[in-house]
């Protein structure tokens, strides 16, 4: 019966899409930057200042991934679901605990997001799948999919993965692996730091900043880190490991563990031969 209510709801969902316009505003990049940068290697790089105010100049191509704090949705509290997210992106009950799954981007190096951009970001529902799994219930797949663009054309390409499942408490894997980085960075997400982060790109997602609620309704041993912060992070530790003249061009990630504040977190990176 749950899954015949997903199905008909997926049938008035899939391709259903959104606009919306946004200003790449300096002040937003600059408090980005304030809220990462302690996060990460000194050697990631500095941006262009505007002299007299302090922030990012304008005209200045924001890094990969900044796209994230933009075009903020314009649904108000009341609008969303009990668990502070959109509504309009979830499947009916009983699937009411979400996570970020995965997803790609991909960036138009000859023509970034640039501070003082007026810019637009088209979303799709691109697909909604039903995964039915052996020994749980299923999960319910929404795949995303947005394309931003500026007066020049198209600057960024992103595909976003959400899994919906029926409440259930998540555990934390012990990921294991046998390469070995060349770079790493290891560092102890803070609340503030998530506090931060969840105010810059709107997400009143619950589990990211209220503890009762991750803890006493979907049973988190603490607060969840972002999955786009997630994906911010190892953009830019990305950057501040990268030889003088090359550009990050995509990003492929699978979210496989949850991770939460105050726990321990390590960056890796590891070069390959193409």
């Amino acid at each position: 019966m749950d899954i015949d209510i997903v199905k008909k709801w997926r049938g008035g969902v899939v391709d259903s899409s959104s606009l919306l316009w946004d200003r790449i505003d300096s002040r937003q990049a600059t408090l980005l930057d304030q809220t990462v940068r302690p996060y990460l290697p000194q050697a990631y790089p500095q941006l262009p200042r505007d002299p007299r105010v302090g922030d990012i100049a304008q005209g200045t191509a924001i890094p990969p991934g900044a796209h994230l704090v933009y075009f903020p949705s314009p649904v108000h509290e009341f609008g969303l679901s009990p668990d502070g997210y959109l509504e309009e992106e979830a499947p009916p009950g009983p699937f009411c605990q979400r996570v970020w799954a995965g997803g790609q981007m991909e960036f138009n190096v000859a023509n970034p997001l640039r501070v003082g951009d007026v810019a637009s970001q088209t979303k799709r529902i691109q697909e909604v799948t039903i995964k039915e799994r052996p020994e749980a219930d299923p999960l319910v797949l929404v795949k995303l999919a947005l394309h931003m663009k500026n007066d020049r054309g198209l600057c960024v390409t992103e595909l976003r993965e959400l899994a919906y499942m029926k409440p259930v408490s998540l555990k934390r894997r012990l990921l294991k692996h046998n390469r070995q980085p060349d770079f790493l960075f290891r560092i102890k997400p803070s609340e503030i730091l998530l506090f931060r982060y969840s105010a810059l790109s709107w997400n009143s997602h619950r589990i990211h900043y209220d503890l009762a609620y991750a803890r006493e309704v979907e049973h988190h041993p603490g607060l969840l880190i972002h999955g786009p912060l997630t994906c911010t992070l190892l953009l830019h530790f990305m950057q501040a490991n990268m030889p003088q003249g090359m550009a990050l061009r995509s990003l492929n990630y699978r979210a496989v563990s949850p991770m939460y504040c105050q726990q321990d977190m390590q960056l890796n990176g590891r070069w390959l031969q193409t």
